[in-house]
């Protein structure tokens, strides 16, 4: 899954050089069956050992026939920013049983997230989400470019040595010493999301060591951060529109009372019942966007807390916004925002000054009413992140000739557009489309895409071109 504005990727470059930790062993123990824990040390800077370390956490579930055992298949969930730890802990079942049979399924949370030395810059985090995400007045930009400055500043205080060394090459070439350190000559890799840049600029740097990767919901590979915004933008904007349509058909509260509950968060928070917060404008859009990507529940949990909202009552928004970010009763959150934008801030074109990125604001609105202007706002740290940006250059031709990438017809997070893209960039060996609505397609009870994700897994078997699955789970209507 992704936060709104997240993803972008794609490196190529020389491969990491040896360091002491290449060939370090993991040390594995139970940590509640069946999986095994373990840590990996890894150089803080791939290319100056001298620099330091960081501990990356590693969990694995081994293979339940380990004598039919075909390898190791690394997965991650995207974000960035997301445990891919607790992702699998909690989401091993989405693998089919052939999958967990045959393979010991092995997960990393990525530097700065999760258990691996995770960044903190949370005492300016609630100030930025307190912003009005569409700034209007001079009054409401000031407030909002404050407030993002005054959370890249802390994130500087407090992780001056890890920021500039945040980015995706890192994160894949740390995958590479996880494969050196499980001991094998090749892995499989399933990637979500996000997960598919990091995928990608694996194949790229290392395709020699790539047995079959799967790349799920798959990102823009441009890396222009205002072409980039708009797309996502789009495409969330598109999955409003197909709410709004279902909601004329069956009575339910529309964009219409979206537009009045907004400005009313705007205005001032909306309270909510019981111990819960008020809702700000911002639970109101990271709310409505939890409800979209999930059609089915999360339509009928919107209509409901629109409901609530228009009667005065914030709660329902303030749940589906807390779900959206994985956010604890304590405050703390599942979704570590700050790796996202350290990861982000890295990887990105970049605009060449804040003035630019307010001038690109009627632009966005233009093309995405009510996610355009937002989706740019939440990059507004990268303005002011302490470390430049170190954009990554295109991929290498006919790295991914063991890749397959799913394109979701109507996924609301990574439009489809952007895996044409990407298996046009890596040159995928297959490109699988999916008619669906829902955020990456593997696991969703769609058989289609199952058998031909497991063929591939399994027996390295790819579907001929062109490809395409139905939906087994587009919502139309709902009771």
């Amino acid at each position: 899954m992704i936060w709104l504005l997240l993803i972008a990727v794609l490196f190529v470059g020389c491969a990491a050089p040896r360091s002491s930790v290449d060939d370090a062993a993991l040390e594995w123990r139970d940590c509640g069956a069946p999986f095994e824990c373990a840590e990996l040390r890894v150089p803080l800077d791939p290319d100056a050992a001298a620099r330091g370390e960081l501990s990356l956490a590693l969990l694995r579930r081994p293979a339940e026939k380990p004598a039919e055992r075909i390898g190791t298949l690394v997965v991650n969930p995207g974000g960035p920013g997301i445990s891919a730890v607790d992702h699998l802990r909690s989401s091993a079942a989405r693998y089919g049983a052939a999958v967990r049979e045959r393979f010991d399924l092995v997960a990393f949370d990525t530097r700065g997230t999760g258990a691996s030395s995770g960044l903190d810059c949370h005492e300016s985090l609630a100030a930025f989400y307190a912003q009005d995400p569409t700034p209007e007045t001079d009054a409401e930009w000031a407030a909002v470019v404050t407030a993002s400055r005054a959370f890249a500043d802390e994130c500087a205080r407090r992780h001056a040595d890890v920021l500039p060394f945040m980015g995706t090459r890192e994160s894949a070439r740390d995958l590479d010493l996880v494969r050196r350190a499980l001991g094998e000559e090749q892995i499989s890799y399933l990637g979500f999301s996000y997960g598919t840049a990091l995928g990608a600029v694996y194949a790229s740097l290392y395709p020699e060591r790539v047995r079959a990767m799967v790349l799920d919901g798959a990102v823009e590979p441009s890396f222009e951060l205002l072409r980039f915004a708009r797309e996502q933008a789009i495409g969330v904007e598109g999955a409003l529109g197909a709410y709004e349509a279902a909601a004329l058909k069956e009575g339910w509260h529309g964009t219409d009372v979206l537009d009045a509950v907004t400005a009313r968060a705007e205005a001032g928070p909306i309270p909510s019942r019981g111990e819960l917060r008020p809702a700000h404008a911002s639970d109101v859009l990271y709310g409505t966007v939890e409800g979209l990507i999930a059609p089915g529940d999360g339509w009928h949990e919107l209509a409901s807390a629109l409901g609530s909202a228009q009667a005065g009552d914030g709660a329902g928004f303030v749940r589906l916004s807390d779900h959206y970010f994985q956010r604890e009763p304590d405050g703390s959150s599942g979704l570590r925002v700050e790796a996202q934008l350290a990861v982000l801030c890295a990887d990105l074109h970049r605009l060449a000054s804040i003035d630019a990125y307010r001038e690109a604001l009627a632009e966005l609105e233009r093309s995405a009413p009510h996610i355009g202007v937002p989706n740019l706002i939440s990059l507004l740290p990268c303005a002011f992140w302490p470390t430049p940006a170190r954009p990554l250059p295109p991929l290498e031709p006919g790295a991914g000739a063991h890749v397959l990438v799913i394109a979701g017809s109507a996924d609301p997070l990574t439009p489809h557009v952007w895996g044409e893209r990407l298996a046009q960039e890596i040159g995928a060996a297959a490109q699988l489309d999916v008619e669906t609505d829902v955020h990456t397609a593997y696991g969703r009870g769609d058989d289609c895409t199952g058998q031909i994700v497991e063929r591939f897994l399994l027996a390295l078997e790819l579907p001929p071109a062109p490809s395409r699955c139905p939906s087994a789970k587009r919502v139309l209507s709902m009771p």
